[in-house]
């Protein structure tokens, strides 16, 4: 069973507040996806992404775990930008990822961007130890939700040429490649591919 509220995606939030579930999905009997904003109300999320961080994930390593609130603080009072964490059985997190309005994002310069166009950033891999497969079914969820969303008509994912496992994994996950009349550069200057997803 899926649940999910069609709300505005990038909506300013109360950060002082616990945030609720936006979306539950059995993936298989025993384990359920939860989708909810970042919560900066209890440190729990922001530790998690810390030690996620620590670990070398992403261009956000190495930051303070002040830095890093004062981060989804801001991306959660946002009105054209959210993060979210991906969570196993309601209260593990086991991946986190962002959502940001392309009118108002860098990504703009280099597509035809329209109203309805998001981009997407995963940091943190949705990962389950024991079924490392099943992360194309939690990523397929968190798409799913997005596009629950009224005002979401593309969904852009930008990936590093290198990284050849997400590359993968967005093709895997319904991505097409989109065509550029030029290289696309972003992320500290490496070669990108974007992938879009479109409403079904």
């Amino acid at each position: 069973m899926t649940t999910s509220s069609p709300n505005l995606l990038c909506q300013s939030l109360d950060v002082r507040k616990e945030q609720s579930i936006v979306l539950q999905k059995e993936l298989m009997p025993g384990y359920h996806i939860s989708l909810r904003p970042v919560s900066v109300y209890a440190d729990s999320d922001i530790h998690a992404i810390h030690e996620w961080l620590s670990v070398g994930y992403s261009h956000k390593a190495g930051l303070p775990v002040d830095q890093l609130r004062v981060f989804f603080i801001l991306l959660g009072e946002s009105t054209y930008a959210q993060a979210f964490m991906v969570l196993l059985n309601h209260d593990t997190p086991i991946g986190q990822f962002e959502v940001y309005q392309v009118l108002q994002d860098e990504l703009k310069d280099a597509i035809d961007a329209g109203e309805g166009d998001y981009r997407i950033y995963v940091p943190v891999m949705p990962v389950i130890a024991v079924l490392p497969d099943v992360t194309i079914h939690i990523l397929q969820t968190c798409l799913h939700y997005l596009f629950s969303c009224s005002d979401v008509n593309r969904v852009f994912w930008v990936i590093p040429e290198n990284d050849m496992e997400r590359n993968k994994l967005a093709a895997k996950t319904g991505g097409s490649l989109y065509k550029f009349a030029d290289q696309v550069v972003m992320d500290a200057g490496q070669p990108a591919n974007v992938y879009q997803y479109t409403r079904s």
